[in-house]
């Protein structure tokens, strides 16, 4: 016999919410769009939308109740999480997927550092020198709008990112990493040299 548990999750939904266009989005759509994105696993009725909040045309915030199923392991007297199911899918394991999101957030913080990146060379090209600055914050004011069309300010973990000038033509872009600390074995940081 298998247990489902209700599971809420907060779902930020693009303007990819295919066929919508600009119009509002109603709680059915919304749970077409949430059970289309698990393929050959949720069904309409494994999802229960609470909630439509939407900013704009392009994106929407949904609050849902997903049916999941959790298998519990006793490990030395204590009930863990090994495994997870959405809907009729296959069981996955937790550590893998938390490990798989953890993997993705380090790649998606080296991009974001690479845009920077990208933009201290246009700044550099056209200004023959790299901007003056204190912290991160002060380092993509600098840069927004002219150099990075976008103003970034946090990794993908959303914390701050840092910045440093280790040399008049080098500056060291960070992001605390996973644990969120500074200083620590799994920073991520992206060097750029002024050639």
């Amino acid at each position: 016999m298998r247990t489902m548990a209700g599971v809420t999750v907060f779902f930020l939904l693009a303007a990819a919410l295919t066929g919508c266009g600009g119009r509002m989005v109603g709680k059915k759509t919304a749970r077409n769009v949430i059970v289309g994105a698990v393929p050959d696993g949720l069904q309409p009725e494994d999802v229960e939308v609470d909630s439509v909040t939407q900013a704009g045309s392009r994106d929407a915030v949904v609050e849902a109740r997903i049916r999941a199923a959790f298998r519990l392991e006793n490990e030395k007297g204590h009930w863990v999480v090994r495994e997870v199911r959405l809907g009729e899918r296959q069981w996955e394991r937790l550590d893998l997927i938390l490990q798989g999101l953890e993997t993705a957030k380090a790649e998606e913080t080296r991009r974001i550092l690479d845009e920077v990146a990208s933009g201290l060379e246009a700044y550099a090209r056209k200004n023959s020198g790299l901007p003056g600055f204190k912290d991160f914050v002060s380092l993509s004011d600098a840069l927004h709008p002219g150099f990075l069309p976008r103003v970034i300010r946090l990794d993908a973990w959303q914390r701050p990112l840092g910045a440093e000038r280790v040399n008049p033509n080098t500056i060291r872009l960070r992001s605390a990493g996973p644990d969120g600390k500074f200083g620590t074995p799994d920073d991520i940081t992206r060097i750029y040299e002024q050639r």
